[in-house]
């Protein structure tokens, strides 16, 4: 019999299954995205309100007769009341949840990249002043941790940003590119601290236009299509 394992994991997804039963999609330390079964999950289980989105919970995790392992045992490290209560920071997580399901795969965990999306809900979490950019930030420096981040070559002889060459070029350009308001909004987001880039006054329509286009230069450099249902409530609610 295989021995227990012990790990750490973000929350992405749950799924019911049968009546007492959870499917957790989640990204392991170790593992990457996994999934997990959680048996009694029934009313009355007060421990189920950590498996939220973005939830980070240390877990013992216990082989199972099918592909996925179940939870034995869990411990959330990190009082999240903020993201689990809060509406508009609720909306993020699941935004960022959602994201990462879908744009990360199965298989061994980069640690530094784990660490990066730890404190980054930690950071969202604590968040005192207006949350409102926090996901368009979280985008910019997700491409960063990736590997994917564009080059910040932004001036006034190149002020618009070529999504698929991932750099500035000039206005007489035949590629497509972002908007001159999006290109110059990315390239402040990619050279200012993060406390200045969360004051940058914003619209919902402009916030909603520079996500969408972020996750369109993810699904090309990703060679996957992401589509992000969750951005239609974060267009929504930041008004």
């Amino acid at each position: 019999m295989a021995a227990d394992r012990e790990t750490r994991i973000i929350v992405l997804h749950l799924t019911k299954y049968g009546d007492r039963s959870l499917v957790v999609q989640a990204l392991d330390a170790e593992r990457g995205r996994t999934g997990f079964f959680l048996r009694g999950a029934g009313k009355g289980h007060g421990g189920l309100n950590y498996f939220h989105s973005l939830g980070i919970l240390d877990v013992v995790a216990a082989s199972n007769k099918g592909d996925l392992e179940y939870i034995k045992e869990f411990e959330n490290p990190h009082r999240l009341d903020a993201i689990r209560t809060d509406p508009y920071k609720s909306a993020i997580a699941l935004f960022i949840g959602e994201l990462l399901y879908r744009s990360l795969l199965d298989g061994a965990m980069d640690s530094d990249l784990f660490e990066f999306l730890e404190g980054q809900i930690l950071s969202l979490n604590s968040e005192q002043g207006s949350v409102a950019n926090f996901h368009i930030c979280f985008l910019v420096d997700f491409c960063r941790a990736l590997g994917l981040q564009p080059k910040d070559n932004f001036s006034p002889s190149t002020p618009l940003f070529q999504p698929f060459s991932a750099e500035f070029t000039a206005t007489d350009t035949l590629a497509e590119t972002l908007s001159p308001e999006a290109s110059l909004l990315l390239h402040q987001l990619l050279s200012l601290p993060r406390e200045e880039a969360l004051r940058i006054p914003l619209n919902r329509d402009q916030r909603g236009d520079f996500a969408k286009k972020m996750v369109e230069y993810l699904s090309y450099h990703l060679s996957q299509n992401l589509n992000i249902r969750s951005l239609k409530v974060l267009h929504d609610l930041f008004s």
